[in-house]
């Protein structure tokens, strides 16, 4: 058998994988890799030596597996048998992929369960031609970008069917079509590994378009519509429950008391028209707190008043109720009840001119006939 003296092939670009006809070389031997080419020796069904581009002389030096399996002689002529691949590792883009069945995804927003499918394209490259042949080629002598295109379409296809459900259901059905970018990225990282194994890269795997079952299409649309008349009604219920807050807060500031009162004095009526509380002890010291509670808020009020000048007569000093009877022999101001000094100009009262009833104790103005508390005569 003739010995080849030059290894080459320069033949169409859709071919992506072919083997050189001829097996008998020796040392010295030239071989040639075309730019995009990668060549890889074979022997007894093992990858060895693999070239990139350039011109190369074999040598004993530059294919060491092959002179470890041959013995070949260094510095001389040695013949050897192998066979040669040579490897398109051109890009190839716009392969087209398709889900061949629907998908079941659960709408994360409806909990609707639906089919759906998926399609678009992605581009490969081969990049360890070593890896591809070992788990690819076996004794093919020869592949085409097609026949090559739609192994890998199918596996990734594959791959991607068990990836794209995932990704979908991240995202309600009428918005995951803004997220395609995002959708495709992930679902290209998870396949990426596995084609990987083969020595293949995956390039701009693309996610374009996903259809749903159009049953299940009109399904998520009436609950699309059910949900957003809901959240129609809530919004009005809500804007109505503020107005009407709004309104009631108007209300009690020009009556005069806060939301809290109105709270204390709705719990006070309710506490007073317990029919049962007389009649029921635990119910009744249950409530006791409450009445205390109620209590001390009417103090507190009455007292506020008070201080506020809201009692007495209002050309006197706030807080101070006069005795009708008494009034200041300086300047004829109404002094208060044991009052010592006029409240006006500060005149000492002539106190022992004070006359007591004697059936109820409350201090008469002078010249008073009969008690203004009890109506007593008074005893002369």
């Amino acid at each position: 058998m003739a010995i080849q003296e030059v290894i080459k092939y320069e033949g169409d670009n859709r071919t992506l994988i072919y083997k050189y006809p001829e097996e008998d070389f020796n040392t010295l031997s030239q071989l040639i890799v075309h730019e995009s080419q990668e060549a890889v020796f074979f022997s007894d069904g093992q990858a060895l030596d693999s070239f990139k581009a350039g011109r190369y002389t074999l040598e004993t030096k530059n294919i060491p597996l092959i002179s470890k399996l041959r013995n070949l002689v260094t510095g001389g002529v040695s013949p050897f048998h192998v066979e040669v691949y040579f490897i398109n590792c051109a890009t190839m883009m716009d392969i087209a992929w398709g889900t061949p069945s629907q998908v079941t995804v659960r709408d994360p927003s409806y909990g609707y369960s639906y089919s759906a499918g998926a399609s678009g394209s992605f581009g490969i490259r081969i990049t360890e031609g070593r890896k591809l042949l070992i788990n690819l080629v076996g004794t093919e002598n020869k592949m085409t970008v097609s026949e090559i295109q739609k192994y890998f379409k199918d596996l990734i296809v594959t791959r991607v069917k068990n990836c794209i459900a995932l990704e979908l259901s991240k995202y309600s059905y009428n918005v995951f079509n803004q997220h395609l970018h995002e959708i495709s990225e992930n679902v290209a990282s998870q396949v990426g590994s596995d084609i990987a194994a083969y020595g293949i890269e995956i390039l701009n795997f693309f996610v374009s378009a996903v259809n749903i079952k159009p049953d299940d299409l009109e399904e998520l649309k009436r609950l699309d519509n059910s949900m957003a008349q809901k959240r129609f009604e809530a919004l009005g219920n809500r804007e109505a429950t503020v107005i009407e807050a709004e309104g009631a807060a108007r209300a009690r500031d020009i009556q005069g008391f806060t939301w809290q009162q109105e709270q204390q004095f709705d719990v006070s009526k309710t506490f007073a028209s317990n029919e049962g509380f007389a009649a029921n002890p635990a119910n009744m010291m249950a409530q006791v707190p409450l009445a205390f509670s109620m209590g001390n808020m009417i103090q507190e009020n009455v007292s506020g008043a008070v201080e506020a000048g809201q009692t007495g007569n209002p050309g006197n000093p706030p807080g101070i109720t006069p005795n009708a009877g008494m009034k200041c022999a300086a300047c004829g101001m109404e002094i208060p009840i044991n009052g010592k000094f006029c409240p006006n100009c500060g005149e000492k009262t002539e106190q022992e001119q004070r006359v007591y009833c004697a059936e109820c104790g409350l201090a008469m103005p002078v010249g008073a006939k009969f008690c203004t508390n009890c109506g007593t005569r008074r005893n002369e």
